[in-house]
């Protein structure tokens, strides 16, 4: 007995590499794919069919005219169904592959080509297989796909660029020269107005009504003076105050230079960032409604210069604004900032800083570029320092896989990367982004995220960035979902997708926009209703219904001067 052991070892091990042996090259870019039918969708010029025998290996139709550089994807369709048990797909599959690889050398491997193999389980017999389409799908990449490609790259830069504070546009400015996109570029001169942060006007403070009283009583009780004062007084580089000519002020009322300095808060004027002295004017007067105080501050400028309370608090200047906009004369981007794009992203993030070791989740397809760069340049300066989030996975709904091959969880285009390190994240992040576009309108959010917890079993919650404009795909997923959801939804300026209310309210998560943290929904009942940045949603029947915009509250009244 014990010496047939190793002799069984020994064949199981050559068995082991006998299979191993007949096992196919296979593609590093293959995705597997269930589905009951694929259906070909006629008049698509990017999408072509070369169908095969049900059992066959040799395409029917030629590939001359087919370049490897402009395919985006290729799909082998076939049936799961067996004529014969001793019957094997997977070597039928190599010969169907080596026969296109034969006609066309440059797919084999070609990493930039997404490759599908689609299992079809709908038909039992071989008169209903043969209604099914059997052979290649070979997406091409149309030239608006690969112009914008490269746009999009660029556009992605130069938002990246506009939110560090930069206003470089040069990327931009060749692809226009160049003819590769819509956009035109318009300019203006502007004068400009800034803050100047090196001047700072003294500050004096502290006329409160007790500060007020104690003056009053010094002057009505122990002075037994009720006139009105002109105090011409001087407050020194170090905040001191004294009075400007104290020859020709009356003895009296110098004491009270103890209660402005040792009763009121006060600071010296700042010039070019180096303290300066101010003179102050301070009227007195006493009148029979009570005490009333006003002072008039003026910095002492060096060498002689006249002060002038605009130049000293803003610098003016003139400058050139350039906006990119596209051919109907809508504004994409400004040099000065993102024109109709809010700082979603920064204000939710700096907002939330109880969110630890969460999965974020963030949909890259085209839609979400200028939030995307938010992402970036956040995440740049937060990732290394005191982000506790190390779990990203971005999706892009499926690598470019045509629309007609997408199933429920099965969609791919998923990138997940657990990094500490903002090179690593951001090489993965455009590794997604430059690998699909989103094809269709919905996106595989769901699917993506029960990838990244699979990644990651200890993850207790999931930030999702998603495009409020693209319904999940996979909303049927949401209950293998056991962690809250934390969604930011990007461009809702305009109402969110109640689409998305309901998804969050089932799942016990939290709605996140420009200005408020949404953690109720869950605990709405039937009737009840919430207003959101403005706008009022009903619950009814677990469905969630838009209504009216809630009209803003009038503006307050202007502020008057405070004495």
């Amino acid at each position: 007995m014990f010496k047939i052991i190793p002799l069984i070892a020994i064949l199981l091990q050559f068995l082991v590499y006998s299979l191993s042996a007949e096992v196919p090259n296979l593609p590093k870019r293959l995705k597997r794919i269930s589905t009951s039918k694929i259906e070909v969708q006629e008049g698509d010029s990017n999408t072509l069919y070369f169908p095969m025998e049900f059992n066959g290996a040799v395409p029917k139709s030629k590939l001359e005219k087919v370049k490897a550089l402009d395919i985006a994807s290729i799909s082998l369709v076939y049936s799961r169904y067996r004529l014969s048990e001793t019957f094997d797909q997977l070597t039928l599959n190599a010969q169907r592959m080596d026969k296109l690889y034969a006609c066309m050398p440059g797919l084999k491997g070609n990493l930039n080509i997404q490759w599908n193999w689609v299992e079809q389980t709908g038909c039992e017999d071989p008169n209903t297989c043969k209604d099914y389409f059997h052979g290649f799908i070979i997406k091409l990449k149309s030239k608006a796909d690969m112009i914008s490609s490269v746009t999009e790259q660029a556009l992605m830069d130069y938002y990246t660029s506009v939110y560090e504070g930069g206003s470089d546009s040069k990327k931009m400015d060749s692809l226009i020269a160049v003819g590769k996109v819509s956009y035109c570029k318009v300019c203006d001169t502007l004068k400009m107005r800034k803050i100047n942060r090196r001047n700072k006007m003294s500050s004096f403070k502290g006329w409160n009504e007790e500060n007020k009283n104690k003056l009053a009583k010094y002057l009505r009780s122990e002075l037994r003076d009720s006139s009105s004062y002109t105090l011409e007084l001087l407050m020194g580089k170090k905040g001191e105050i004294y009075f400007a000519d104290s020859t020709e002020t009356p003895h009296k009322v110098k004491k009270i230079l103890h209660l402005l300095n040792d009763d009121l808060k006060h600071s010296p004027a700042r010039y070019n960032g180096k303290k300066i002295a101010t003179r102050i004017s301070l009227y007195v007067s006493q009148e029979s409604t009570g005490l009333d105080i006003e002072t008039i501050l003026t910095p002492i400028l060096p060498k002689g210069k006249t002060f002038s309370l605009d130049s000293f608090l803003y610098i003016r200047r003139t400058e050139i604004v350039c906006d990119y906009v596209d051919s109907s004369g809508k504004s994409i981007a400004k040099t000065t900032g993102i024109a109709n794009t809010p700082d979603l992203i920064f204000k939710v993030f700096d907002r939330n800083t109880q969110w630890k070791n969460c999965l974020i989740a963030t949909d890259v397809t085209g839609s979400m570029y200028p939030y995307l760069a938010q992402f970036k340049v956040w995440h740049k300066l937060h990732l290394n320092v005191n982000s506790q989030n190390n779990d990203f996975i971005f999706f892009n709904d499926g690598d470019n896989m045509p629309d007609n091959l997408k199933v429920v969880g099965q969609v791919g285009g998923l990138y997940y990367v657990h990094t500490s390190t903002f090179s690593t994240l951001s090489s993965t992040m455009n590794m997604a982004m430059s690998s699909g576009g989103g094809g269709d309108g919905p996106e595989n959010n769901l699917e993506a995220v029960l990838e990244g917890l699979s990644s990651n079993p200890d993850i207790k919650e999931v930030i999702m960035i998603a495009d409020n404009n693209a319904t999940p795909r996979d909303l049927a997923l949401l209950y293998k979902i056991k962690v809250p959801i934390r969604l930011i939804l990007c461009g809702a300026q305009f109402g969110i997708n109640t689409d998305y209310l309901e998804m969050i309210r089932i799942n016990g998560g939290s709605i996140h926009t420009m200005e408020d943290d949404l953690y109720t929904l869950s605990k709405l009942n039937n009737g009840e209703k919430i207003v959101i940045d403005g706008i009022e949603y009903e619950m009814k029947y677990g469905k969630f219904l838009k209504r009216t915009k809630t009209p803003l509250p009038p503006a307050p009244a202007a502020a008057t001067t405070l004495r």
